[in-house]
């Protein structure tokens, strides 16, 4: 089985199952309003980007060699250790080298609201070592269409069982790395993101490049041939 074969089988899924989805609610190029930048009006639309990320660990729970487990009872409770998630999943491959892949999903209450706002996490090992948050805004303004969430989505999780991928875990910055591009956050907290992209190639490469000492980083192959 491939990546592709798993990609494949998502999307059939996605649409048996009728995720809902909805255009972009404005024209291209054109500006949101100020007042949408503070209206959050249909949160529970965003529901599919938790939907999304169930259909990821079905389908590759099904590639030979993968595992899928959720935290035992009273476990996402220890805030140390996972934050504040409502549920979770870590997704496993047996092949060395490769890094765990976390789905993280959490209710975010909205005010004036009844539904609350889906909010996926995705991680990789460890819920600190956070590759994407989606939406990364719940606001109207935000809001491009359903099609770019769940391509989010699928490229986080892509880029990370895919492989090589290399995320790094500062005290107060981040950065992650994949063959097609990369990125650094806290700017001024950390390295320059030149040396940051430095590191992280040569760590795929299979270097061992001298990291700062509170540095972790987590470096992986691709779960698939």
């Amino acid at each position: 089985m491939t990546l592709e074969d798993v990609q494949s089988r998502v999307e059939r899924e996605s649409a048996r199952r009728g995720l809902r989805s909805w255009p972009s609610p404005r024209p291209p190029l054109e500006s949101p309003g100020e007042q949408e930048y503070s209206r959050v009006s249909k949160p529970s639309r965003y529901a599919i980007v938790h939907l999304r990320a169930r259909l990821w660990a079905e389908a590759l729970a099904e590639v030979p060699g993968v595992s899928a487990a959720s935290p035992a009872p009273g476990l996402l409770d220890d805030e140390r250790q996972w934050g504040r998630f409502d549920r979770a999943v870590t997704i496993r491959s047996a092949r060395d080298g490769t890094l765990a892949l976390l789905l993280l999903e959490r209710d975010v209450p909205v005010e004036g609201q009844e539904d609350t706002l889906a909010v996926l996490h995705i991680a990789v090992d460890v819920p600190q070592a956070s590759v994407a948050v989606l939406p990364d805004c719940g606001c109207d303004a935000c809001d491009s269409g359903s099609q770019d969430l769940l391509e989010a989505v699928d490229d986080a999780i892509r880029r990370v069982v895919g492989g090589p991928f290399v995320f790094l875990l500062g005290r107060q910055w981040q950065a992650y790395w994949h063959p097609d591009g990369g990125g650094s956050a806290g700017a001024g907290r950390g390295p320059d993101h030149g040396q940051v992209m430095h590191w992280c190639q040569r760590l795929a490469a299979g270097d061992r490049p001298r990291l700062p000492k509170d540095v972790r980083a987590f470096v992986g192959r691709s779960w698939f041939d």
